[in-house]
C-alpha cells in the first residue's frame, strides 16, 4: 500500500457534498500511522509542489507522491498554515 492511500482513502470516504476539509497534522500523522517527514513540517512546496504561491518554485517539488494521492483522489490543497499545524483541502 503506497505510503499516502490512507489519506487519499479518507478523501474519498467525505460525503460528495462537502466541498473542503480542514487537516490538523497530527489527525494527518494518525491517518497515515506515522510521523509526516520534516519537510512537510518546514515547506509549504511540499504541500502545494508546482504551486507555490509566494516565493520561488522549485523544479524538485514538483510531482511528489504526497501530491498524487490527494489529487488523485479528487482533492487539492486550498490553504496551508504551518505555524498552526494544518492544511485545508478543497474538493476540485
Amino acid at each position: 500500500m503506497p505510503k499516502y492511500a490512507p489519506l487519499a482513502d479518507f478523501l474519498q470516504s467525505l460525503p460528495k457534498g462537502q466541498k473542503q476539509v480542514t487537516l490538523g497534522f497530527k489527525r494527518l500523522e494518525e491517518l497515515l500511522g506515522e510521523p509526516l517527514p520534516p519537510s512537510a513540517l518546514e515547506y509549504e512546496q511540499w504541500w502545494r509542489g508546482g504551486r507555490v504561491k509566494r516565493g520561488r518554485i522549485d523544479a524538485n517539488w514538483q510531482d511528489q507522491v504526497q501530491q498524487r494521492a490527494w489529487e488523485g483522489a479528487g482533492w487539492t490543497v486550498e490553504d496551508l498554515d504551518l505555524l498552526l499545524k494544518n492544511v485545508t483541502f478543497r474538493r476540485r
